[in-house]
């Protein structure tokens, strides 16, 4: 099962970061402003960029969107390709993949390629950037997710899946 799970692991990865990278299509970062602070939303509405009902809609659509594809995602892996059947089985499968991904999100995406590169600048925003630049922050909320919200988080999707196996 570990070995399994550790090649699953990049699968996740890549396609966590061509969800991010979705989220930005036809506009750049400022399709995806909703991931960043309020007052560099609020600078990008006073600029015009974009209005913050087009926001709040690539918000819901990007954040829906990429629930749905992580818990079927989580779920064929799991349950299909890993054959895992019980709920500890499940639940240990997804808090073990859920860790890894948060990982990933927190050095690749949150350090390299938002603090680290110039790809997430918003022209016009410069003087708010230490908001994202400062990996640090977001890296320590994120495994503070990880140690508060993952085990819960596990135990609700092991439940849920157990409960769609059978069904299925």
């Amino acid at each position: 099962m570990a070995v399994k799970l550790l090649l699953e692991t990049p699968l996740i990865w890549v396609l966590f970061f061509i969800y991010v990278y979705a989220c930005t299509l036809g506009t750049g970062p400022v399709g995806a402003v909703f991931f960043y602070d309020d007052a560099i939303q609020e600078r990008v509405f006073e600029m015009g960029l974009i209005t913050p009902e087009h926001a709040r809609r690539r918000a819901r659509i990007a954040m829906t969107t990429g629930v749905v594809a992580l818990v079927a995602l989580f779920y064929v892996l799991i349950v299909k390709v890993n054959g895992a059947t019980g709920f500890w089985q499940i639940a240990r499968q997804f808090y073990l993949l859920f860790v890894l991904m948060e990982l990933f999100d927190i050095v690749v995406i949150d350090t390299i390629w938002v603090a680290l590169s110039g790809w997430w600048d918003i022209p016009g925003t410069e003087d708010l950037q230490d908001s994202y630049k400062d990996w640090q922050p977001r890296a320590e909320a994120k495994l503070l997710r990880i140690a508060l919200g993952g085990i819960p988080l596990a135990a609700l999707m092991g439940g849920l899946f157990t409960l769609v196996a059978q069904v299925l």
